[in-house]
């Protein structure tokens, strides 16, 4: 990798500056790595990168051992970066620092402002004399015709790239901690722990990977059509009804079980306002759950038309996954 870029001597009052050591990292490597020209479908001041790349770009050494920061310690770096109040160029602390755009492998970033970091045109004037004055003319900045400085010139590994399949279907989301899909797999989280330590069986949850769980609910919400009231309902139910709570471990068990979850939470909502079964039966020595609220009959048959309709949805997906 060759060339240069500028840093302002203001970033060390900029917000950045205050933030962990890996966030001025993260942004060093953003800029050092953004194309100074178009090339190949990017344009100027963007670069096209994943997650994982950016972790093993941002590793340290310690000693002999090598650390690396982890895929939510990167999320929250690239968030602040994306907020309008994130810091910005480093004279001006109140500018956005780049835009994110998913991509089909990885996402793309561009650095906003480039510019300011680049040509040689936007040279910060000195107010603060200096004891050496530098008397010779700036040197023009030589461009390449058609290859850019800052990226590797091995074509068989670019057209490996530009052969891959583009389609947006089956593109990997990147989730950021603003998501409301994020924000669900967090919460989902607290409350499973919540729940393992009243059963004594915490040591039994793993960390787990918010980006997959993130892109479950996705699922939920987009496919499956759940509206995020009644998933919030079933979530609390299914962790709190004495036989759910014990298999619900990630939201991809409670997408499994989902219409079981909701058929039986309404079934116990409409004997506890009716005193009778679905059938009109009367079901003697019923145990009902604490909290739990009532429903009428359309309710009832709505939540078994759904959970019919999840069922076959889930069916659908698992015979397209076979031909993908």
């Amino acid at each position: 990798m060759d060339g240069w870029i500028k840093l302002h001597r203001k970033i060390i009052e900029s917000t950045i500056w205050d933030k962990p050591p890996l966030y001025l990292k993260v942004w060093m490597y953003l800029l050092i790595s953004a194309q100074h020209a178009q090339y190949k479908g990017l344009k100027r001041g963007q670069i096209s990168t994943s997650i994982p790349d950016i972790i093993e770009a941002c590793k340290w050494h310690v000693g002999a051992r090598v650390e690396r920061p982890t895929k939510d310690q990167v999320y929250q770096v690239l968030s602040f970066l994306r907020k309008p109040d994130g810091g910005g160029h480093e004279s001006d602390t109140e500018a956005t620092m780049i835009a994110t755009t998913k991509a089909t492998h990885g996402m793309l970033v561009e650095v906003l402002n480039y510019s300011v970091y680049q040509d040689s045109r936007e040279d910060e004037s000195n107010d603060e004399s200096n004891d050496e004055t530098d008397t010779k003319p700036a040197r023009e900045q030589r461009q390449p015709n058609n290859i850019n400085k800052n990226v590797k010139n091995d074509k068989n590994e670019q057209e490996k790239e530009l052969k891959k399949s583009s389609s947006q279907k089956n593109a990997k989301r990147v989730y950021f901690e603003d998501d409301r899909v994020y924000k669900l797999a967090k919460r989902f989280h607290e409350l499973a722990y919540e729940n393992a330590l009243q059963l004594g069986t915490s040591h039994l949850i793993k960390e787990p990977n918010f980006q997959n769980w993130a892109d479950t609910f996705r699922l939920i919400l987009e496919r499956d059509k759940i509206p995020e009231v009644e998933l919030g309902e079933v979530i609390k139910y299914g962790l709190n009804e004495n036989f759910y709570r014990t298999i619900i471990f990630s939201p991809t068990n409670l997408r499994e079980h989902y219409p079981k979850i909701l058929t039986h939470m309404r079934a116990q909502q409409q004997t506890k306002r009716t005193g009778n079964t679905p059938s009109g039966k009367p079901k003697l020595e019923i145990t009902t759950n604490a909290g739990a609220e009532s429903v009428s009959s359309e309710e009832y048959e709505l939540a078994m038309q759904r959970a019919r309709e999840m069922k076959a949805a889930r069916e659908r997906e698992q015979k397209e996954a076979k031909y993908r």
